[in-house]
């Protein structure tokens, strides 16, 4: 027989203690019910403001393609300010891109080229705003300025024509016929439909004469 005097008393919660662990478990339910009520409203915020942007960015491309650059300029402008407050999605290059050639169109050149960089900073791996930025350039005439930015865009695309044309037309506006000629056959050989373009650039006509 065993003795009683070892047996351990089971041990029944007392009214104490399930007082002690109700405010506990009160404030752990709040706690869960306030976080999912948190991430809720971020999903609600971050869904709005997507929604936002994507509606500012159609109407400003359905308003470029008719010709009125103004009225694209305000839509781009409110599609990247509903894209910043989405909070974790604010990079749109893009976005950012279009509202530099509405500017450009526009003729709106110092706004253009700090949209373009804007979008090179997101998208260095993009070719397109190096192009555009350059073409910027080339526009006020600022053939130094659009000279450098095409040499550096070249070491990251070699074979994008259309930096190839926009360093000849650089080249032509500086009075350097050779560099130009060199750099206008590069973009032919890349894109022989340029060389029809080049006929129709003021900067480009007597070099395209010299063609090889």
């Amino acid at each position: 027989m065993t003795s009683n005097e070892n047996q351990v008393p089971e041990q029944v919660p007392t009214e104490e203690q399930d007082a002690e662990q109700a405010p506990t478990n009160k404030a752990f339910r709040i706690i869960c019910m306030t976080f999912c009520l948190a991430v809720t409203v971020l999903f609600i915020w971050i869904w709005h403001h997507q929604t936002q942007f994507n509606d500012h960015y159609r109407k400003a491309t359905f308003l470029m393609r008719n010709g009125d650059a103004q009225q694209a300029i305000e839509a781009y402008q409110k599609a990247i300010k509903n894209k910043r407050r989405t909070l974790f999605f604010t990079q749109e290059p893009s976005a950012y891109n279009n509202l530099g050639q509405a500017h450009l169109y526009a003729e709106e050149y110092t706004s253009a080229v700090e949209n373009f960089k804007k979008a090179i900073e997101m998208a260095p791996d993009i070719a397109e705003g190096h192009v555009n930025l350059t073409t910027t350039y080339l526009r006020q005439n600022l053939a130094a300025e659009a000279r450098e930015a095409c040499l550096r865009a070249l070491q990251t695309f070699p074979q994008t024509a259309l930096l190839h044309y926009n360093l000849a037309c650089a080249y032509a506006l500086e009075d350097k016929s050779q560099e130009s000629i060199k750099s206008l056959t590069q973009a032919v050989n890349l894109n022989p439909d340029l060389k029809t373009l080049a006929q129709e650039e003021g900067a480009l006509k007597g070099i395209v004469s010299q063609l090889p």
